[in-house]
């Protein structure tokens, strides 16, 4: 049942990130890299009148860029949940938004009191 599910989030995650090396509006250079965390075991259920698995899983995306230095600028990592229906072909059938469960990014770090 599933044996190739890591493959299939992969594949699933890929079209709906941007992954790999990535160039800014300025010209400068970084990366995105996934990491799947977790699986949870798939559920057996019934979607449209038909047999799919619902599979709960989370994955990390992780910017490195030119400027990334530890420890004063790490990696930007944000960590998210997400769960697929998967029918016995393989197919994703059905999907939630991924939803944000961890991040080391603050954007309003930058923002400045008096704005």
């Amino acid at each position: 049942m599933l044996e190739n599910i890591k493959e299939i989030l992969r594949k699933h995650i890929s079209s709906t990130e941007k992954l790999g090396p990535q160039v800014g509006g300025s010209g400068h250079h970084g990366s995105v890299s996934l990491s799947i965390n977790e699986i949870k075991p798939p559920v057996e259920e019934t979607i449209d009148e038909k047999k799919a698995y619902r599979v709960m899983f989370s994955y990390t995306l992780t910017v490195v860029t030119e400027f990334t230095i530890y420890p004063d600028n790490p990696p930007h990592e944000d960590t998210y949940e997400k769960t697929i229906w998967v029918d016995r072909a393989g197919n994703v059938v059905k999907s939630t938004d991924k939803k944000c469960i961890k991040s080391n990014w603050d954007p309003f770090e930058f923002l400045h009191e008096d704005l």
